[in-house]
C-alpha cells in the first residue's frame, strides 16, 4: 500500500468534468530534433512543480469526486514511433488512475508533443501556461544542462473560491433566461445530440475537422474587425452561427449560443494563469437570423450583448447558477452552439534548431450523447477553426464557415482597394 492524501473535493463547477471523464489534449507540432531524455526530465520537473498533475480522482459514497495524491510515480513521458499511416496505440484515460499524460509521437520524423490534462484541473489558458513551462524547462536543460529547482505550486483553487475571495455573489439573472424564448416554441427536427444506447467505458476522442485561412485572409479578417469596431470573438461567433443557421435549413428557428469567457482579467484582483482550475463565466446569445442578415449586424449585437452582460455582472457569476453540460441538449430547445475563441497563440521558448510549427486541440469524453464544440485560434498569423463533433458531416460545417470567413476577408480587401 502507498500512503495517499485527499487534496480537496471537486467544486460544483468542476464536477461536470468528472461526470463526463473529460480530458483535453493540447498538441504542439515541432520542427527539429528532440532530446527525449531532456524532455522526460522537463516533464518530471513540471510534475514536481505542480504535484496535483500526478494525482487522480476518487469518488466518495456520497457521489462527490475528490483529488487524491499518493506516493506512486507518474508513468512519465510516453514515446511512440510511427511509420506511414500507422495508427498510434490508444491512450487509456482513467481519471481514477491519472489526471495528466504526456505523449511524444514521431511519425517518420514529424514530431508531435501532446499534453493531456483532466478538465477539472485546468482550462485552455491554464493548460497552455503549463505547456510553456514544460518547453522553457526543456530549453534550459538542452542549452545549459541544468534548470532551476522548481517552485512548488499548491493545487489550483476552484472558480467558486476565486469568486468568493473577490466578493462576486449570485445575482438574480443567470444568462440562460435569454434562451428560454426558444424553448418549446418550435417544431424541432431531431437533435444531433441524441444519446446512444450506452456510455463508453473509457473516454473516447471526439472526431475533429478544421479549416485554416491564409495569412492574407487572416490579416483582412482582423482589419475588418478593426474597421467596424468589432471584437474578433464576436465576428467569429457570427460566422459560426450563420453557418449553423444555413446548414440547419430551419430558417424560422433561432440558434441558441453559449460560450465561455475567461474571467482572469475581468476580476479584481486578476487571476493568474494557473491559480484556478477553470476561471470562466458563461455567456449566452439567441441568434435570430434571416435571409439578408449581415454578419456585421449580427457580430455587433453579440458584442453589445456581451458588454452589457459583463457590465451588469451576469457573466462573472453565471456558474453560481448552473453547470453547463457539453453533452445532450435541453428538451424543447434547438441544438445549442458552443464556441471557444482561444485567441493568438504566442511564441514558445525553444532551443536553437527547434520550432513550433502547428498546434491543435483534442477532446476526450466518456458519454453517450454527441459532442459538438467549435474552437478557434490564430497561430503563425493564420486563423484556424476546429470543430470537434460526433455529427455525420463535420467537414460541411467547417467548409461553410471557411466560405463565410473568406467572403468577409474579400469584402475587406475590396474595401482596401477602393
Amino acid at each position: 500500500m502507498f500512503p495517499s492524501s485527499g487534496i480537496r473535493k471537486l467544486a460544483r463547477s468542476e464536477e461536470m468534468f468528472a461526470e463526463t471523464h473529460n480530458f483535453v489534449g493540447l498538441a504542439a507540432h515541432v520542427r527539429g530534433s528532440v532530446d527525449v531524455d531532456a524532455l522526460a526530465e522537463a516533464f518530471d520537473a513540471l510534475l514536481a512543480a505542480h504535484p496535483v498533475l500526478n494525482g487522480h480522482l476518487e469518488q466518495s459514497p456520497d457521489g462527490r469526486w475528490e483529488i487524491i495524491l499518493d506516493d506512486l510515480m507518474h508513468e512519465g513521458l510516453d514515446v511512440v514511433q510511427l511509420h506511414g499511416d500507422d495508427e498510434p496505440p490508444p491512450l487509456l484515460f482513467d481519471q481514477t488512475a491519472a489526471l495528466s499524460h504526456l505523449r511524444l509521437t514521431d511519425r517518420d520524423g514529424q514530431i508531435q508533443l501532446t499534453l493531456y490534462i483532466h478538465h477539472s484541473l485546468a482550462d485552455g489558458h491554464h493548460q497552455f501556461s503549463l505547456v510553456e513551462e514544460l518547453f522553457s524547462t526543456y530549453t534550459d536543460l538542452v542549452t545549459t544542462g541544468r534548470t532551476s529547482p522548481p517552485k512548488v505550486h499548491s493545487a489550483p483553487v476552484s472558480l467558486e473560491v476565486v469568486l468568493a475571495d473577490r466578493n462576486v455573489e449570485k445575482r438574480p439573472r443567470s444568462g440562460l433566461e435569454r434562451l428560454l424564448a426558444a424553448m418549446f416554441a418550435y417544431e424541432l427536427p431531431p437533435s444531433r445530440r441524441a444519446p446512444s444506447e450506452s456510455n463508453p467505458v473509457l473516454p473516447q476522442r471526439v472526431p475533429m475537422a478544421y479549416c485554416k485561412l491564409s495569412e492574407a485572409d487572416t490579416e483582412n479578417i482582423v482589419a475588418f474587425c478593426r474597421a467596424h469596431k468589432l471584437g474578433l470573438n464576436s465576428l467569429l461567433s457570427a460566422a459560426v452561427l450563420m453557418a449553423e443557421w444555413q446548414l440547419r435549413a430551419t430558417p424560422n428557428i433561432p440558434v441558441p449560443y453559449v460560450y465561455p469567457v475567461d474571467l482572469r482579467y475581468l476580476l479584481s484582483p486578476p487571476v493568474s494563469a494557473t491559480e484556478c482550475t477553470n476561471p470562466v463565466g458563461i455567456a449566452t446569445y439567441l441568434a435570430e437570423i434571416e435571409h439578408g442578415t449581415d454578419v456585421i449586424d449580427l457580430a455587433r449585437d453579440i458584442n453589445d450583448t456581451f458588454k452589457k452582460d459583463i457590465a451588469e455582472g451576469v457573466i462573472q457569476q453565471s456558474f453560481l447558477h448552473f453547470s453547463p453540460q457539453y453533452v445532450g441538449n435541453p428538451p424543447g430547445l434547438p441544438d445549442v452552439v458552443m464556441f471557444t475563441d482561444n485567441g493568438i497563440v504566442p511564441p514558445m521558448r525553444m532551443p536553437p534548431g527547434m520550432e513550433l510549427s502547428a498546434s491543435h486541440g483534442e477532446l476526450y469524453f466518456a458519454v453517450s450523447s454527441g459532442i459538438e464544440i467549435y474552437t478557434s485560434k490564430i497561430f503563425a498569423g493564420r486563423l484556424m477553426i476546429e470543430y470537434h463533433s460526433h455529427g455525420p458531416e463535420p467537414e460541411k460545417s467547417v467548409n461553410t464557415i471557411d466560405t463565410i470567413l473568406r467572403g468577409i476577408a474579400a469584402r475587406q480587401a475590396g474595401a482596401g482597394v477602393r
